[in-house]
């Protein structure tokens, strides 16, 4: 097993780390500040002296940009994921135990939740909020996917509450916060683990779109979304606009579905 688990853990971590980096160092990679206009230098293709990747529309450092974006795209995506992991886990495992009440309301609530598409919800609650922001994005991004860690969670911990050996330990008069710590959540992690990653590429995706929409980061921010809606002005004529962010995405996401996949894997 801990053979198998290494390519996982590894690709896990590189990505972690790199991702880390980028948050705590951003602008010292590139050597430029953001933020930083320079019309001089506007669109100055790839390679251009002091430019890895070129320039934007305003002169602007592309890598710049790029990294600063992985800042705000995946530091949202990550706190958005333990956000709806946080509430959904606690609300699926609490519903879970045999005669809770919440059990059926969880069921009730998380159909209406589920009949409306999250990312629809999402642009709903910041259009009605009026409100643009790193905190505001995750929260909302957050708090409309939540459901979906709960449904799992207690579909899950339900089954092992009628396994034979938790009932049986239920009998011996354990008390049920050593039941979920010894037998639910323990089990739980290889299905956690897996749900935690794929929903952390999908919060990439709807970070980035609502930015795209310019409803999520504030104006002249640096995120991927918003890179993308600037760079399609420019498509034919500075194509790398939109090529950095694009590539940016598919990475880190396609990065996430492989450890995702492999854990599933695991888990059969």
């Amino acid at each position: 097993m801990s053979r198998s688990l290494s390519p996982a853990i590894v690709g896990a971590g590189v990505v972690g780390l790199f991702c880390l980096a980028v948050m705590i160092f951003g602008d010292a990679l590139s050597g430029h500040d953001h933020r930083a206009i320079d019309l001089s230098m506007r669109l100055a293709a790839p390679l251009a002296p002091g430019h890895l990747l070129g320039t934007d529309e305003l002169g602007r450092d592309v890598l710049a940009r790029l990294l600063n974006g992985m800042r705000w795209s995946a530091g949202s995506a990550l706190c958005a994921t333990l956000i709806a992991f946080s509430i959904g886990t606690t609300f699926g495992l609490a519903a879970a135990h045999k005669g809770a009440w919440l059990g059926g309301a969880l069921k009730l609530l998380t159909t209406f939740t589920q009949s409306f598409p999250s990312f629809v919800m999402a642009v709903t609650v910041i259009a009605l909020l009026g409100d643009s922001g790193f905190w505001a994005v995750t929260l909302t991004l957050g708090l409309v996917t939540w459901p979906v860690f709960s449904r799992v969670v207690y579909a899950e911990a339900s089954s092992l509450f009628q396994r034979e050996y938790v009932q049986a330990a239920e009998m011996t008069g354990m008390s049920v916060a050593r039941l979920y710590a010894h037998h639910v959540l323990p089990a739980l992690v290889p299905t956690l683990s897996v749900l935690v990653v794929f929903h952390f590429a999908e919060m990439i995706v709807a970070e980035s779109a609502l930015s795209f929409l310019g409803i999520g980061a504030p104006l002249g921010a640096a995120t991927w979304g918003a890179m993308l809606s600037e760079g399609r002005a420019f498509m034919l004529q500075a194509p790398w606009l939109t090529l950095g962010p694009a590539f940016a995405m598919v990475i880190i996401i396609v990065a996430a579905h492989s450890v995702g996949q492999h854990l599933r894997n695991l888990t059969r």
